[in-house]
């Protein structure tokens, strides 16, 4: 019985794990910009946004804010819309785009980064998952039980979530997005009852300056830009991809980040189970916030497993998401969303020259011929590429902390430069062979 249900698990999760997953997605089962984009407003929308923008305001103060804020979303629709349209033109999952630029042994490196960063994020989501339940428990408990406990039994649930339920936990989420909207604008307007807007204008942050306030919400959201073509290769136009972009990257991500920003300086408290329940909304507030964070942490292990199985092609696709799964919930249980803020910051120059290989590969370099995507083995290595990632977000740390930042946001220097690494290194090689029109030359 029990090799049944292990059967039965690691089947539930390959099916899932090979839906479109190395071949384009037909004309026929497109989505409508607006059912996408109101997934990415949920995405934003989300425990993780609320609690980033509760630091954020506790950190920068207000006006800071919302600069970094707005900057933020702005440079993140700026790298969202090419790389959405990418996605929409090839109708390919990020997997195989990335595959199609690094080649096989490249791709591996890049999803091993993309994999330990989704990890990041699950744990991040678990702990403060956990958090969450356990504030609501709390005027409940005869006993004390530690907040680990609650981490968990969250995990646990979100895990056997991905296992079983998560097309059921997909579509209930879409219901819940418009509502975590709702609710997060209640709370902020009732923040502003509670105290004024001049009173939380006033409020002084701590010490984080602008830079690294627009890199940390740049990080919030830099893989969804990265991982964009996985959800546009289900739209149907240039426009439309834009469309998502700007809504989902730009005015969600700001808005979510604004709104949370209110009621943590007016109340005081970073957790937002706590100013709900000066608010009075525990219930509510709960049910919300459960279905949304359940849904995108259930994804984040999802998207871990896919991209952790490129690299172990050996390793069964279920016994990965449940490895992950576990080590994602001892990280959580350590503690790393205490370190939400530097967490971010990383993140948003690290993950960028990912984004910047492959959109220059498209639109720089023209190699937009993905014909032979269905027998793509590319066994190539290009160092060119991964020479790019590695130059950019190496430049992004330094000057981020060397305070050397020419634009002052060190997430357009990592970005920037290693698009102009890989262009030249690859043109370069281009004119060493005599042949400005190849498609893939030998790794260097």
């Amino acid at each position: 019985m029990k090799q049944a249900l292990w059967n039965r698990i690691l089947g539930a999760l390959d099916g899932i794990a090979n839906a479109h997953s190395t071949s384009p997605v037909p004309l026929d089962q497109s989505v409508s910009a607006f059912r996408v984009s109101l997934v990415m407003v949920g995405i934003a929308f989300t425990l993780t946004g609320l609690y980033t923008g509760s630091e954020l305001a506790t950190s920068l103060g207000l006006p800071t804010g919302i600069r970094a804020s707005v900057l933020g979303a702005i440079v993140l629709t700026a790298m969202s819309v090419p790389a959405a349209v990418v996605g929409a033109r090839t109708r390919l999952s990020t997997y195989m785009i990335v595959s199609h630029v690094f080649g096989e042994g490249g791709s591996k490196v890049v999803n091993l980064i993309l994999a330990i960063v989704l990890l990041g994020w699950y744990a991040v989501t678990a702990e403060l998952f956990g958090r969450t339940f356990y504030l609501t428990a709390l005027p409940y408990l005869r006993f004390d039980i530690p907040v680990w406990v609650f981490t968990v039994a969250s995990s646990a649930l979100v895990i056997a979530t991905t296992v079983f339920g998560f097309g059921a936990i997909n579509r209930l989420s879409l219901m819940a997005a418009p509502l975590l909207v709702a609710l997060t604008v209640l709370v902020a307007w009732r923040a502003l009852g509670h105290s004024s807007w001049a009173a939380i204008y006033a409020i002084p942050g701590t010490h984080v300056d602008l830079a690294t306030g627009v890199s940390a919400v740049i990080g919030g959201w830099i893989v969804n830009v990265v991982l964009m073509p996985d959800v546009t290769r289900y739209s149907r136009s240039t426009f439309e991809c834009a469309v998502i972009s700007f809504v989902g990257n730009g005015v969600g991500a700001a808005g979510a980040l604004i709104l949370a920003m209110l009621p943590a300086l007016a109340f005081g408290q970073i957790d937002p189970m706590r100013y709900m329940a000066v608010l009075g909304l525990v219930g509510v507030a709960f049910a919300v916030l459960v279905v949304s964070t359940w849904t995108i942490n259930a994804v984040n292990l999802y998207s871990t497993g896919l991209v952790t199985s490129t690299a172990f092609r050996r390793v069964s696709y279920g016994r990965l998401v449940l490895l992950s799964g576990v080590i994602g919930t001892v990280f959580a249980v350590i503690g790393v969303a205490d370190h939400l803020i530097n967490f971010l910051v990383i993140l948003g120059l690290v993950v960028p020259p990912i984004a910047a290989v492959y959109l220059t590969d498209f639109f720089i370099l023209g190699r937009r011929d993905f014909s032979d995507v269905g027998n793509l083995e590319n066994p190539m290595t290009n160092l060119n590429g991964l020479a790019g990632c590695f130059v950019g977000a190496t430049l992004g740390l330094v000057m981020y902390y060397t305070h050397t930042s020419l634009t002052g946001v060190p997430t357009i220097e990592s970005f920037l430069s290693a698009a102009i690494v890989y262009a030249a290194a690859e043109y370069a090689r281009g004119w060493c062979a005599r042949d400005r029109h190849w498609r893939r030359l030998a790794p260097l």
